[in-house]
């Protein structure tokens, strides 16, 4: 019996770790969900700086706005006032230099 033991050769056994791919898997997934997170947070970020970047057009364009409106309102009543005839008189005379019939033009 002893022949047909050595003949048997022992096969040195490797370990066996059941537990490393399940832990391998578990690392991946693990490093997916990070990547995933931070690609998200990422594409978060960029979307808040555009957001601000819009906000500031918007409040600029605001702005432009409420000072033409200003500018606007000013023409409007420089509008009216130039279609006084009293206005229109007093115009003709201090930057035009016209006189009424019969007034002797004065030179300053």
């Amino acid at each position: 019996m002893k022949q047909s033991s050595q003949s048997e050769k022992r096969v040195p056994r490797k370990r066996v770790r059941p537990n490393r791919t399940a832990r391998e898997r578990e690392i991946v997934i693990m490093w997916a969900k990070r990547i995933a997170v931070a690609v998200m947070v990422l594409i978060l970020l960029g979307q808040a700086y555009r957001l601000v970047a819009i906000y500031q057009e918007k409040q600029h364009i605001e702005q432009q706005l409420h000072e033409l409106q200003m500018r606007n309102d000013e023409l409007e009543q420089e509008k009216a006032m130039l279609q006084d005839p009293k206005t229109i008189e007093q115009v003709a005379r201090d930057e035009l230099g016209l006189v009424k019939p019969g007034e002797v033009p004065y030179v300053k």
